[in-house]
Parts: C-alpha cells; structure tokens; sequence
C-alpha cells in the first residue's frame, strides 16, 4: 500500500506542533509531537506504508512494530477519510483518486454564500490555538511579493500613489525570499503588484514558489491574462486567484480603471479560468460611481458559481495623500449602501441572525496580524508589516534576510507591541463591535497608527444602528 499527501494538502512544523491544512476542502489539523513525527513521514510522492513504520521505528527505538504499525494505520485512516492524503495500491490508483478543484464538485472552495453551521469547529479551534501561538511565537504564515509597482490601469481609489518610482523585484530575489521562506515553514505566499502579470517572469516565479511547496494567490486585474499564463496558474495548483469587478456596466468600470476596455478583458479572463477550473473569486470595491451597482457585479459572480464581495471600506494612499478618497462613499451613501446589503447579502443576514454575540476586546490582545504572523516585500525591495503599510518600512531585502527584519526590526518589535488598551477611545466605544479599526487604515490618512480616522468611526456607528434596527425588526415580525 502507498500513501502520500493530496496535492492540496501542506504539512507544516512549528516547535513541536505538527500542522495540516488542506487549501480544498479548508480544513486543517494540529497535532501533539508524535503526530508531527507521523505527519512527517507522508510526502508528496507516493510512499510505501511499510517503508514509513521502517521509519518510525528508526525513531521509536525499542517501541512495538506492530503497535507502531497499528498507530500510523489509524492516524493516515482519519487523515484519508478526511481528505488529507491519499492511499492505493499504485501510482496510478492513487492519481485516479487525487482530489483536484472543479466547478462540477458541489462543495468547491469558491461557492458562494456559505452557511455559518458549514465552518468546522476543529478549524476555528486550529485559528484559536494559532492566535495564542503567534503571541509567544511570531511566524510568518503568509507573505506578500508586490511583484512590480507597474500597472497597466490607473484606477482612481488605489492606495498606491501614482506618483511612485516604478520597480519590478529581481526574479533572482524573489527566489531567494521564497527560499528563505520555506526555510522558515511559511505557509501561503501571495503575488500582487501594481499588476503582477507585467512581471516578465510571472510564470517562472510561479514555478518556484510551486517547487518549494507553497500554497499560493494571485492578485490580478487580468487584463494581460494569456493561455500560457492559465496553463501556468493551472500546473501550479494555486489556491484562489482574485481580481476587482466594479460594475457590470463597462463604462462604469473603465471610468474607475481608466483604461478603456478593461472590462471586457477581465470578464473574458475570469470566463476562461472558471472554464479551465482555475479557482477564481470576485471583490467588488464601491464607489461613489459605483455603489449602486454592486448588486449585478455579486449577481453575475453567484451566476458563474464563484464567490463575489463587496468592501465600502477605502483608505487614502501610503504617502499620506488623499485625493483618492473622492471616491469615497460619504455616510449618507454608506448608509443607503449599507441597507441594501443586508436587505440583498443573504451570507451577510446570516452572519447578523447568528444567535452568537461579538467577543468583548481584550486590552491586551494585538489589533490585527501585522508583524505576528504576515509581512509583505514591495517591489523596490523594501519589507512592510503589509501591502497598504508601506509608510512603515522595516528594512530592505537587498541589504537584510527574511529572517534578519523579522526577528531583528526595531519598527517591527514596536508594531508587535500595540494593543488594544492603546487605543482607549476604541475601547470605550458604544459601537467597537460593528467597526474594523485598522492601523494601515490610520496611518495613512492621518499619519498615526494611533490616531482613528472619524470617517471610520461614523461607519460604525451607521453599522450598529441598521444591524440593531434590523435585529429588533426580526425580534417584533
């Protein structure tokens, strides 16, 4: 009998906890050292079980082969039955059993509108135990390569200012950083831009983050997708590909890109890679142009069977400029944006009919997973805690490893030490449950973490008020 891990399927160690996450199904596993050890011995290339308890009593010196081969049989059994790893007799079976994403499977990552009863417990049990291991244990779980700084749209709400320097990363530093990061276990590696695609080696650099055994995303407008690249993303096995619709009326959405035909062109790439079964998901940011027409953009996305969303959430560029934020929704427009998503998202009402009550704030608890658990590289080089905090430099990749500025930064220790009791009007705040306060957010429309932007605060309090007018009106009905 040969077993191995199922191609979506990533092992991970942290300390003496072994780690399994399956980007397919969404689930994932910790375990004690000894299921570490065993999970260690499962490979991406098919691998007699006899040849791994041979293995294992290498390891367990003086333990029963039989009781040994008893416990791994159980252990790959659950594994298996949860879509983990794959057994068969040959090589063959066990690709013809290989589970793979499709948009014919029911279940698929990418459906939208998923019911809260769906999330399993094990895996919010798995995010609570990470939550406490990042505090004593910073890891990078995911990181962020901004590619290039290029883009081949100028669209009008980007936090990117469009008067930056141009870069693209070497190819030849982007793979040392994913070299580095496997070294030090990261999990989940994302490639952005500017637009990602204009990297003249997207696909090379792709293909290695593939070879060291990264789940990866792909942040892209598509507008220069090819059948190459879909080859490419589809030999890669990403995770999710996601691109901005801002409208279904092609005007509209040009207006917002300023470049003519854009529209056209993402439609026709996200009509490709659903055909290819390269998974794919919609974000649909909303704008004073276009707010009133997120409704189709989500529609045509549900049509399609993939996920759409929207965010009325946009902050001002990483320079401290704010011209962008024109495009702002204004409260009176939030409001009216705000009623009709809970009136039309139905994963939305499903979220607010939900019987359980937000968790208090925790004085001592971080703001977000900036510098605990993620960091981003700009396409000069330079490392930030993440993509929109590039005010807030930590050193550079030319200079300095991975490793280097994550244990060694002095901004980045500072960053780790900001808490929630740091913020004592957010704390005191009637509406902290229905707000996101975000330190990006902060610095770049204020030039202070600290200092909460009051356009924020007045979504908050709109956000409270329709949630608690629409909670009291299913209560009466």
């Amino acid at each position: 009998m040969l077993i191995c891990l199922a191609k979506d399927s990533f092992v991970r160690s942290y300390g003496d906890i072994g780690y399994i996450t399956n980007q397919l199904t969404r689930q994932d596993k910790i375990y004690d050292v000894n299921g570490k050890i065993f999970l260690q011995q499962i490979t991406r290339k098919p691998r007699p079980v006899e040849d791994i308890i041979d293995s294992l009593m290498e390891i367990y010196v003086g333990a029963d082969y039989w009781e040994i081969k008893k416990d791994f049989s159980e252990f790959a059994g659950e594994l298996e039955s949860e879509k983990f790893v794959v057994s068969g007799e040959s090589e063959e079976e066990i690709n013809a059993k290989m589970p793979a994403f499709s948009y014919s499977i029911s279940d698929r990552k990418t459906m939208p509108r998923v019911k809260l009863e769906e999330i399993s417990p094990a895996s919010m049990a798995t995010t609570d135990f990470f939550a406490e291991y990042i505090k004593k244990n910073p890891q990078i779980f995911s990181f962020q390569f901004e590619l290039t700084s290029r883009c081949n749209e100028r669209c009008r709400h980007c936090y990117l200012p469009g008067s930056r320097n141009f870069h693209d990363l070497e190819t030849d530093l982007v793979f040392d950083i994913l070299d580095q990061l496997a070294e030090m276990g990261t999990l989940h590696v994302t490639f952005s831009g500017g637009e990602c695609l204009l990297h003249k080696d997207f696909i090379k650099i792709l293909q290695h983050a593939r070879e060291k055994d990264f789940s990866i995303s792909v942040l892209s407008n598509l507008t220069l997708l090819n059948d190459e690249i879909i080859s490419a993303l589809k030999e890669a096995n990403i995770d999710l590909l996601q691109a901005s619709v801002y409208s279904m009326d092609s005007g509209e959405h040009d207006y917002i890109t300023q470049l003519e035909g854009s529209h056209a062109k993402t439609i026709k790439s996200l009509e490709k890679l659903i055909a290819a079964d390269v998974p794919v998901q919609i974000s649909c940011p909303t704008m004073r142009k276009t707010y009133k027409s997120y409704q189709k953009v989500l529609d045509w996305a549900y049509k399609h069977g993939i996920k759409g969303y929207t965010d009325y959430i946009m902050m001002a560029r990483t320079d401290n400029s704010t011209d962008n934020l024109e495009n702002r929704l204004t409260l009176d427009e939030t409001e009216s944006l705000l009623k009709n998503i809970i009136n039309f998202d139905i994963e939305y009402r499903a979220i607010l009919d939900s019987s359980e009550k937000p968790a208090p704030l925790n004085p001592e608890e971080h703001i977000c997973g900036a510098g605990l658990d993620s960091m981003c590289v700009a396409a000069d080089g330079e490392f930030y805690p993440c993509s929109g905090f590039q005010g807030y430099p930590l050193g550079n990749a030319h200079e300095k490893t991975v490793a280097d500025v994550w244990n060694n930064s002095e901004p980045l220790k500072k960053l780790r030490n900001v808490k929630w009791k740091d913020f004592p009007k957010c704390m005191a705040c009637e509406a902290k449950s229905y707000c996101a306060m975000c330190m990006v957010r902060n610095m770049n429309e204020t030039s202070s973490i600290f200092e909460v932007s009051q356009h924020f605060c007045g979504v908050a309090f709109l956000n409270k008020k329709l949630v608690e007018e629409y909670k009291n009106k299913i209560h009466v009905d």
